[in-house]
């Protein structure tokens, strides 16, 4: 709910304190008719298919649904929502504070009249508002205001010599007490998770609400994941002793040594074996080991060391393995060197057998990175197989300010973009393969990228991509038997609108962001909403 707009704003006494309740430009409420939930979801989707809507997730039995920010296509939604048949009413959202918390009001007031107060006074104030009388209560009424927004009635009721009591009865989420957010030394460091807009003071590349919405999901979650989720990594060597990873890791197998030992191999060699222990971190270091924490920090991993080459070999054999060995979802924060990189049946058909059979038949998704080359990933010129394969998640990466990433491939088949470094913002801060070892010149070198057990650099589309395999985790925790075209649906109409409006075509797709930035909570509450249906 972060990062709606608010404009008129009423100042009311309630509980005999003045509270500003700010109304959303751009957020409202909606609430189904009784008995007509599944019309109700198919005309919400059909709202976000074509791009005048996103929905922000649940409050006191309405959907909350973001509006575009353009004027002519919020307009277009208003018509749109009020031609819907399956909605028992539309009321606007407010704002108490800057954090995006939605208060909606149910419709009802309690009133009390000043002693004294003659009945013909009541009587009068009661009709001049349009207010009906639902009960008594120890004293005071229970009304409901029939034609004007309740807020906007208290203010006017408040003025009133003969009102003592005026006050709009509102619904918001709760924070469930049995989550306790990370200790960990640098989970104040991980903004893509939860962006509130400063950090040691500072604020200069940040902006509050520029994340995946992550805590917010755990918060909904009432947890930090599930433990059966297990989250397939494709990628280079693992460090698996690293406090972070420790313990998390099942079925690991090297497809280059054929060996079930993930781990770095001779740090002399050209190629480091840093990069798979950074993004299993990103997605789902775990809690309470000191420093770093992932999106889904109770996720298991299934780590596939591949090597520096790609061969169609060995790719059809790992997708065929995470298939055949329960993954639920698999990341590949990797690409193709060459410009144009074809591939063939034989890894074609792995990547769908996988994404339609794994998971006993409910498909496990899988994602790969754009790539950081700010060059389109399917032209004259360029051509990824891999990201544009139709099966695939193709993830892009947008920034602590919620802007593009200057390094970010770009492409009609981007599905998601997700917070990660580049000019301008912040980087994001993960596990390093640990230890160190001696060059030739008895020059004592890190094992990983620097000294230590953290990298405070890391980033581009390998930290976004992993980051929504932890979303997926998340999702895939509220909602186990989603099938992998249902997962991919969810995170597609519940992404995030960033950037310029212009930049999304009109059924909703951005070249640059996809259908817009990973929205872990409101994934989450879609998750659990189809459930329900």
């Amino acid at each position: 709910f972060k990062g709606i707009g608010m404009a008129t704003h009423f100042d009311i006494q309630f509980g005999g304190s003045t509270v500003s309740l700010w109304r959303s430009d751009v957020l409202v409420a909606l609430k189904p008719e009784p008995g007509r939930s599944r019309s109700f979801e198919a005309e919400v989707n059909s709202i976000e298919l074509r791009g005048l809507g996103a929905r922000r997730g649940t409050v006191g039995g309405h959907v909350a649904v973001e509006l575009p920010s353009a004027p002519t296509k919020r307009q277009m939604a208003r018509e749109d929502l009020a031609r819907m048949m399956s909605m028992q009413r539309q009321v606007v959202v407010y704002h108490t504070s800057e954090d995006g918390v939605p208060f909606v009001p149910t419709g009802t007031i309690y009133m009390k009249f000043k002693e004294g107060a003659d009945q013909a006074s009541v009587n009068r104030i009661l009709q001049e508002h349009s207010l009906l009388v639902l009960k008594t209560e120890h004293g005071g009424f229970i009304t409901v205001a029939a034609r004007t927004d309740p807020v906007e009635a208290c203010s006017s009721l408040q003025s009133n010599p003969a009102v003592a009591i005026a006050e709009p009865d509102l619904v918001t989420p709760k924070q469930p007490a049995n989550i306790l957010l990370p200790e960990d030394r640098l989970f104040g460091r991980h903004w893509h998770l939860n962006n509130i807009g400063k950090h040691g003071g500072q604020t200069s590349g940040l902006k509050a609400g520029a994340d995946a919405r992550v805590v917010q999901a755990w918060y909904a979650l009432g947890s930090l994941g599930s433990d059966s989720v297990v989250i397939g990594i494709v990628d280079d060597g693992f460090d698996l002793s690293h406090p972070g990873l420790r313990g998390k890791a099942v079925l690991s197998w090297d497809f280059e040594r054929n060996e079930p030992d993930v781990g770095p191999c001779d740090p002399a060699a050209a190629n480091r074996d840093w990069h798979g222990t950074a993004c299993a971190g990103v997605a789902a270091g775990r809690v309470d080991a000191g420093d770093i924490v992932g999106a889904a920090p109770h996720a298991r991993v299934m780590p596939a060391r591949m090597g520096s080459d790609i061969d169609s070999e060995g790719l059809a054999r790992i997708f065929d393995y995470m298939k055949d060995n329960g993954a639920w979802v698999v990341n590949c924060s990797w690409g193709p060197k060459a410009a144009r990189y074809p591939i063939g049946r034989r890894v074609s058909d792995a990547i769908s057998r996988c994404v339609r059979e794994g998971r006993g038949g409910l498909g496990t998704p899988i994602l790969f990175a754009a790539g950081n080359r700010n060059t389109s990933i399917n032209d004259e010129t360029h051509f990824n197989g891999l990201a544009t394969h139709p099966d695939v998640i193709a993830v892009s990466s947008s920034t602590s300010l919620d802007q593009r990433s200057d390094t970010s491939n770009y492409g009609s088949e981007i599905c998601l973009c997700a917070p990660s470094s580049s000019g301008g913002g912040w980087t994001i801060v993960t596990s390093d393969a640990a230890g160190s070892w001696t060059d030739p010149a008895g020059i004592a070198r890190p094992r990983g990228y620097k000294n230590g057990d953290q990298h405070d650099c890391f980033g581009g589309t390998s930290s976004s991509c992993a980051l929504v395999a932890g979303v997926c985790a998340l999702v895939l925790s509220a909602a186990p038997r989603l099938g992998a075209a249902e997962l991919r649906s969810i995170l597609q109409r519940t992404a995030r609108r960033i950037g310029d409006s212009g930049a999304y075509a009109p059924d909703g797709h951005s070249i640059h962001f996809g259908f817009g930035c990973v929205d872990a909570a409101a994934a989450v509450a879609a998750a659990r909403a189809s459930l329900a249906s």
